[in-house]
């Protein structure tokens, strides 16, 4: 069966009861870990492979994957690590700020050489993003996956997510895009982040500059918050999606929910990658947001798919 590959980050988020508040809840976080749920909650088999940090954090966040039924065969547990946090400013229209306490943090240090290239199968698709793309052993552990996924027939699929706090310089962080954009097979950026990367307001325009740099990929998905998503190909035909009304509580894991449903589609074989093979897998993910920004938190927020198809 194939499976879902997803490398980074596993750390614990500090929600606050309301917008401006000192109370907070702690949560699974982390993007790779969040794509991981929402595969699972749709019957996807979904790997989360990272390192985990061997402390309370640490053992708690590998109870509540494996809870939510994500693979943890791949997941690295190291005693010399301490869990990563964020910590989440909400907004009172759902939007979020990250604030990031990281001390020698379990996600940066997965190292290149507890990487086995026997695990990327045909069929399976690699997912990573950009904030495990900083300097660090798991920056080369995710090269070496992406390569290693690419040989053996695997899709790659990259998720921009810039989180700037986490970088010493925006070109430092539009340099790592660009030195991981060729890996992937499909794409997917915010409409912030496509401007961010390309430097161009039009978003068709924007889309053929980040296709020039994405040099293997057949798809690129952009995702407009409130204003939809559009999928496009290389030779810029698209679709666009509307986004599914739904009273907006958190908008937490609402674009790895996104990507989620995509992959899921993709590892079912009910979606390809073209425009018209993706079309449904887009219209569901679009429900699937909905449902998401909805409840509060990521991974456990993530909805089964009679939930989203209820909203059809």
């Amino acid at each position: 069966m194939p499976k879902l590959i997803s490398m980074g980050d596993c750390i614990v988020d500090f929600l606050p009861a309301e917008p401006g508040s000192m109370t907070y809840t702690g949560k699974m976080g982390g993007a790779p870990v969040n794509v991981c749920a929402a595969v699972a909650k749709l019957g996807g088999r979904a790997c989360f492979f990272g390192k985990l940090a061997d402390d309370a954090f640490g053992r708690r966040l590998k109870a509540e994957t494996e809870a939510l039924g994500i693979d943890t065969s791949l997941i690295v547990t190291d005693g010399r690590c301490k869990t990563g946090l964020a910590f989440v400013d909400l907004h009172p229209d759902g939007d979020r700020d990250f604030f990031f306490y990281r001390d020698v943090p379990a996600d940066a240090n997965l190292s290149p050489d507890e990487v086995d290239e026997s695990v990327f199968e045909r069929g399976d698709v690699l997912h990573f993003c950009s904030v495990s793309l900083p300097p660090s052993p798991t920056r080369d552990a995710i090269e070496k996956a992406a390569k290693c996924a690419r040989k053996n027939g695997a899709v790659v699929s990259f998720d921009v997510n810039v989180r700037l706090n986490l970088w010493k310089s925006e070109e430092a962080l539009k340099e790592a895009i660009d030195e991981f954009l060729p890996y992937a097979d499909i794409v997917k950026v915010t409409d912030e982040e496509l401007v961010f990367i390309t430097g161009l307001s039009d978003e068709k325009e924007g889309v053929k500059r980040l296709f020039g740099r994405a040099t293997e990929a057949k798809l690129i998905f952009v995702t407009r918050g409130a204003n939809g998503s559009a999928v496009y190909d290389r030779a810029l035909l698209g679709i666009e999606l509307p986004a599914v009304p739904a009273k907006v509580v958190d908008t937490t894991g609402a674009g790895d929910c996104y990507i989620g449903s995509i992959i899921a589609h993709i590892l079912d074989g009910s979606a390809t990658l073209t425009i018209e093979g993706i079309k449904d897998a887009a219209e569901f993910a679009a429900r699937a947001c909905a449902c998401v920004i909805s409840k509060k938190g990521g991974a456990p927020s993530m909805p089964t798919k009679n939930e989203a198809e209820a909203l059809k």
